[in-house]
């Protein structure tokens, strides 16, 4: 999808680097079929850095989470 090429371009310039939270968010607004889907946040035991993931439902997970919220 062109849009999401772009949100991601321009996220990793900002500061402090990708977000994968702020792409997912800034999709839903920029794109009236994004904003209908579900949002997903996976989780994985132990937190820390990298150790979650936000993403859109036409966006399959990447990994597995130990939990999964979904909006």
């Amino acid at each position: 999808m062109r849009l999401r090429r772009v949100i991601g371009a321009v996220d990793r310039r900002l500061p402090g680097g990708e977000n994968c939270v702020r792409r997912a968010l800034l999709e839903m607004a920029l794109d009236g079929a994004a904003a209908r889907e579900q949002f997903f946040a996976g989780l994985q035991t132990g937190g820390g850095p990298g150790s979650g993931h936000a993403w859109l439902e036409s966006e399959p997970a990447s990994k597995r989470y130990d939990a999964v919220i979904a909006i």
